[in-house]
């Protein structure tokens, strides 16, 4: 090989190794910091989201993922979205009511009659009020991710009836419409971290939580309050992006990742109830006893009766139509 054909191939070496170099260099990252571990199913949703960005996009992104709440979680990731110092997250809807009081509506204890018609409201005009707020704020929303089932689990009592909350003192992440209801009917309550729910439950400082039964059974609270009563109400991971950022890629790539995002947002409605089955044995096993006052029709109405104060508040604060819509549904 002559030294000028020697120096052009190491040239061509050199400049298809820049190139790669170059081009992985120039990959956009999209970081999400989310308070669950990579393990649960919001973390294997997120992952699912990157991987498939990369590969529509040859790579174009990179998703790093910061899971467990060691970049920030909650209202902090909001936040953090809000400003710009990371692209996205999809933490519960609970991080965002400083930036709209509409996912208020998404909580209202014995509101939908079930599952579906819930998803039905994330997915239609209704909850286009939330999307509206949140982008005035500075976001973009790609979808939302159905928090699954809620329950409040004791240490003692099983709750079968609305006097049984009579004297609880139940944790709730603040959302206004549930604090009100569960004061409504004779309870307290107390707003505590996520992660300090199982030391407040063994020490007394509350004697019941309300939150979602993934949670529920994956920070191990079934060890220290066994009685579980599956409340229907509602709540969803609000997936969202900076805005600003958003609107700086290409129009093509803001629509792929909306597309994907809807995508497993309605994938994720049903397999995050198709738990539901699972976390009701892992109680059982453990000895706890479920109630489940949402299969009986008498049992519905105790409870709405009790609540009635409640439903009236809301209907108030966002109107009798758009409320009288949800306690209607089918």
């Amino acid at each position: 090989m002559t030294s000028r054909r020697l120096a052009f191939t190491v040239a061509a070496a050199a400049a298809l190794t820049f190139g790669a170099a170059s081009a992985a260099l120039a990959a956009t990252e999209i970081k999400i910091p989310i308070k669950v571990n990579i393990d649960t199913l919001r973390g294997k949703y997120t992952q699912e989201f990157g991987d498939e960005l990369a590969k529509a996009t040859h790579n174009k992104y990179k998703t790093t993922i910061y899971p467990g709440g060691q970049l920030y979680d909650g209202n902090k990731a909001a936040q953090a979205v809000q400003l710009g110092n990371v692209q996205m997250t999809n933490e519960p809807n609970s991080a965002y009511t400083s930036y709209t009081k509409n996912v208020d509506l998404m909580e209202i204890p014995f509101g939908f009659a079930n599952p579906d018609e819930f998803q039905k409201f994330l997915e239609g005009p209704k909850a286009d009020v939330v999307r509206k707020d949140l982008e005035k704020a500075g976001f973009h929303v790609l979808t939302f991710l159905d928090e699954g089932p809620f329950v409040i689990g004791t240490k003692n009592v099983l709750i079968q009836k609305p006097s049984d909350f009579k004297g609880l003192v139940v944790r709730t992440s603040g959302h206004p419409v549930v604090v009100d209801a569960l004061k409504g009917m004779g309870a307290s309550t107390a707003k505590i971290p996520l992660n300090e729910v199982y030391s407040a439950l063994q020490q007394g400082t509350i004697n019941a939580v309300y939150t979602t039964f993934d949670a529920f059974v994956n920070e191990k609270m079934v060890e220290v309050a066994p009685n579980v009563m599956v409340i229907p109400s509602y709540g969803a991971y609000i997936w969202v992006a900076n805005k600003k950022w958003f609107e700086s890629q290409p129009k093509e790539d803001q629509k792929l990742m909306d597309d994907i995002a809807s995508k497993l947002g309605k994938r994720y409605h049903d397999a995050i109830w198709e738990e539901t089955d699972k976390f009701i044995a892992t109680v059982k096993k453990g000895g706890g006893k479920v109630s489940d006052p949402a299969k009986n029709p008498q049992e519905i109405a105790a409870f709405r009766k009790a609540l009635a104060p409640t439903y009236d508040k809301v209907r108030k604060q966002f109107g009798k139509e758009t409320v009288d819509s949800i306690l209607n549904s089918k």
